[in-house]
């Protein structure tokens, strides 16, 4: 009896040593392969926030996704009431599509992304009641039929109090899918405000080589501008041009008025006329780094003067940007012509595409 429970107890210690030993060796390994270990878990954080950091930045993130129940309750409750929601055609995204309104610099609200690259992007300043001028440009020079686009217009409106005209926006929005919006009032002086938000939505979200910022009054020969882009002598890169203003004296008083806290010289810089101008893609990119989207010039087609001055960049002249025309005549060598409205764009058109098919 004494020697079985002397085996018994002897072989009740005997595994003892081994689960010691299998402890020490599983801290000792945990000791060295710790900083194996924490390097691993740095590692994929930083890969972490490099996803994040480029899903602000635009780069493999689709901001036109649907988002969840909860994601949607708070991003509504940020969207103005009155956004248009977004410029692709696709009905089942809505007012929530904006989630994040703080990767924008400027009051751009529109976040959707061109689908193809083009070779010129058109962006046509205009207000939310213009709602005849945006169709007859979509009927005209505005449109690209190509199977192979290589324009694309795009317009670009604030908002304002008249409700109605506001929902007959958005649904017009809804229709076209070819209406970016930014958070701010329509008026003369937030003019600046339109033109920063434009070049910040082509920069972000559309490939270009070339973009023309006209007005809703004009009309734009786009074959003839396109052949004229495409010379090998026209500049791909720091080109700025259209109809030069040099001289222009800072009015004090009335509709053009700035103060001298604004603009504290007597003569402007040399500046394109707003109606049509045409810039290089590296030149909106650099343009936009230079706005102050705070306070602008209210003036916007001299504010890209100042801006050009700035940055270093020369204005092109070209008598082919016709900005004062008293008369509705056609000249085939025009590449924007203002003021051209109704009946006298119509025309213009016709004569253009006349043109095309006889060449």
């Amino acid at each position: 009896m004494i020697s079985r429970c002397w085996s018994f107890s002897g072989a009740a210690e005997a595994p003892n040593m081994p689960v010691g030993s299998l402890l020490r060796l599983t801290m000792r390994f945990l000791k060295k392969s710790l900083p194996l270990f924490l390097t691993c878990v740095a590692f994929l954080l930083t890969v972490r926030i490099w996803r994040v950091w480029n899903d602000i930045n635009l780069t493999g993130v689709n901001y036109l996704a649907t988002p969840s129940p909860d994601e949607q309750s708070r991003t509504e409750a940020i969207i103005p009431s009155n956004y248009l929601g977004s410029l692709v055609k696709d009905h089942t995204i809505t007012r929530a599509s904006f989630v994040q309104p703080q990767i924008h610099r400027t009051k751009l609200l529109s976040t959707a992304v061109c689908p193809n690259s083009v070779f010129l992007l058109i962006l046509v300043s205009t207000n939310v009641g213009n709602v005849d001028r945006r169709h007859l440009i979509r009927k005209t020079w505005g449109a690209d039929y190509s199977i192979k686009i290589k324009w694309k217009t795009v317009f670009l409106l604030g908002k304002n109090s008249i409700d109605e005209e506001m929902r007959k926006a958005k649904k017009e929005a809804e229709i076209y899918g070819d209406m970016v919006q930014a958070d701010y009032h329509e008026h003369f002086w937030n003019m600046s405000y339109k033109v920063a938000m434009g070049f910040e939505w082509s920069v972000k979200y559309c490939n270009f080589k070339y973009l023309l910022k006209s007005d809703d009054d004009v009309f734009v020969n786009t074959f003839g501008l396109m052949d004229f882009l495409s010379k090998y002598t026209t500049p791909k890169k720091k080109f700025y041009t259209g109809n030069i203003m040099v001289g222009s004296v800072v009015l004090r008083k009335g509709r053009y008025a700035v103060s001298p806290e604004e603009y504290n010289e007597t003569v402007y810089k040399p500046y394109c006329s707003g109606g049509g101008y045409v810039l290089s893609r590296d030149v909106v990119e650099k343009f936009l780094s230079y706005f102050d989207v705070l306070k602008p010039l209210k003036i916007d087609d001299a504010y890209i003067g100042l801006l050009a001055d700035r940055a270093g960049v020369k204005v092109a002249h070209n008598r082919e940007f016709r900005m004062y025309e008293d008369k509705c005549e056609y000249r085939d060598t025009t590449l924007v012509q203002h003021p051209a409205r109704g009946d006298c764009l119509k025309k213009l058109y016709n004569k253009m595409i006349e043109g095309v098919l006889v060449s």
